[in-house]
């Protein structure tokens, strides 16, 4: 009862070395995720101080820790958060700060070339009873639906990276410029695969790559944009609902909930609708008999519409991936 789970999946359009490599890299979350819920902040984005356990390299991963280099308010300086790679896929994090602890779990599994899928699981420990109840009171499908679109920030820059290297077959290490101060792990991981990629099906290395990973390149280019245009290994358009509504049951019964309460809203709005109508017709005349009774079937039209308008909209959020396009034309005008 001590700690507070969260669980989460989704399948992504990319290669599973790409997603450890994103999910080891703490220094693009204030910048890509920005004001998101579970993100960052953008004025938070700062150098960090990060090491790694030389000793604990190894084939079977190797273990680090990292932390801001800006002082507290209070001038202490700020805890560590300890990272841990287990090959061949698993990041584990664990940080405390006062009485809250954090521990997260993020198994990394290849599903196929240029696929893999995100198993999720975070702890949370020491936080207050009122802000406890505050998450709680979020139901698990919006919850699920932000951490979506998290992962759907970063999708269109990592899978335009991929495509470029795949097509090149130019090794990482001749595009990447990786700061100690923010891609220790990053270049770590990646020299990891260069040093144990050989016994994989395919890897991607920071000097190195297997013939299958540079060999699977399709007519499905994939433009440098913001946006993922197309699953690169099938060609086949990807929304936030092929990759999360259809594995996830709290989601899609959420879903079928939202879609039963725009048709029963869109029946009465009608039913609400043919009746006023025929108030209007009856030879009593119900607009003066019953003026209260007509006044409320009359204004339950719109009423039944909106609430239908807004089932509407929710139920896009389960289809329509996050666009960083669209961002940038509603805050900026771009």
């Amino acid at each position: 009862d001590k700690f507070s789970l969260y669980d989460f999946q989704i399948d992504l359009p990319y290669d599973h070395s790409y997603l450890v490599e994103n999910l080891l890299d703490p220094a693009h979350i204030p910048i890509s995720h920005d004001k998101t819920p579970g993100g960052g902040k953008r004025e938070n984005a700062q150098a960090y101080e990060m090491e790694i356990d030389k000793e604990s390299l190894s084939p079977q991963g190797f273990t680090g820790r990292y932390r801001n280099t800006r002082k507290k308010k209070d001038g202490k300086e700020n805890p560590w958060t300890m990272t841990k790679f287990e090959a061949p896929g698993i990041i584990r994090y664990r940080t405390k700060s006062g009485n809250v602890e954090f521990m997260g779990n993020l198994h990394c599994v290849p599903i196929g070339l240029g696929r893999s899928r995100l198993l999720f699981r975070v702890y949370f420990a020491g936080v207050p009873k009122f802000a406890r109840m505050l998450l709680e009171l979020k139901p698990m499908w919006w919850r699920h639906l932000m951490s979506c679109k998290i992962l759907e920030q970063d999708m269109g820059l990592i899978t335009t990276q991929e495509d470029h290297f795949t097509r090149t077959k130019r090794n990482l290490s001749q595009d990447f410029l990786l700061l100690n101060s923010s891609d220790a792990f990053v270049g770590q991981y990646r020299r990891w695969l260069d040093a144990v990629g050989d016994g994989m099906p395919w890897f991607q290395g920071l000097a190195s790559a297997s013939d299958e990973a540079r060999a699977r390149a399709t007519n499905h280019e994939l433009r440098p944009g913001l946006d993922p245009i197309r699953q690169r290994s099938s060609g086949v358009f990807e929304t936030r609902y092929h990759c999360h509504v259809v594995h996830c049951p709290a989601t899609r019964k959420a879903l079928a909930r939202i879609k039963k309460g725009k048709k029963l809203s869109l029946a009465a709005m009608l039913v609400s609708f043919a009746a006023s109508v025929n108030m209007l017709a009856l030879p009593s005349n119900s607009v003066k008999t019953a003026p209260t009774l007509f006044r409320l079937v009359s204004l339950s039209v719109p009423v039944f519409a909106g609430l239908a308008a807004l089932l509407q909209r929710l139920e896009r959020l389960f289809h329509v991936s996050f666009s960083r396009r669209e961002q940038l034309r509603k805050e900026l005008g771009v």
